[in-house]
């Protein structure tokens, strides 16, 4: 598919790309899709002037997903890992597993702010609505990536456009079973 009509950046601009990894994941899966890594870097890279791209995920410290990171880390992925924290709560019998990386995230995108033109978002958290409104108001422009249950309302008025992943899913997902 041709998608020179729908991205609104240019080849010369300098892209930052943000993923938080939980958010794109369940995003993909909604879809009935997984993520394919190999060619969302190769997207970017193809569309823009790629300066980095940092994937936030847990550590989830099992084989198979450290074999994963290490492929990104192979093919260039800047990894942001922290262990998963177990919280319990008195009302449920099960522990809430989490390791939300919105600080991390928000920090790092305002530490970059002087290497980039355009922040690429893959998140639709609705607590990134303040950090979307002060890049934009340092003069860059602000992309998510999400899918339509999984994108905030607050993001989509506040970045300078909202992309579902559905129309770019030849270039960024694959099937399940790929």
């Amino acid at each position: 598919m041709q998608y020179s009509s729908l991205i609104r950046w240019d080849k010369t601009d300098r892209l930052f790309v943000v993923i938080d990894a939980a958010n794109l994941e369940k995003s993909a899966q909604s879809l009935n899709m997984k993520v394919h890594y190999t060619r969302l870097k190769r997207f970017f890279r193809e569309s823009g002037d790629l300066k980095e791209i940092r994937f936030y995920t847990a550590a989830f410290s099992t084989n198979r997903h450290e074999d994963f990171l290490e492929s990104l880390r192979r093919r260039g992925y800047h990894l942001i890992t922290k262990p998963v924290k177990e919280i319990a709560n008195k009302n449920i019998e099960f522990r809430i597993r989490k390791a939300n990386f919105d600080v991390e995230i928000t920090m790092d995108v305002l530490d970059h702010l002087s290497e980039f033109d355009v922040l690429i978002l893959f998140s639709g958290d609705s607590d990134f609505d303040c950090l979307v409104r002060r890049v934009r108001d340092r003069g860059k422009r602000v992309f998510v990536f999400s899918t339509r249950y999984h994108i905030s309302r607050e993001l989509i008025y506040s970045c300078n456009h909202y992309f579902d992943i559905r129309k770019f899913k030849e270039s960024i997902l694959k099937p399940v079973r790929e």
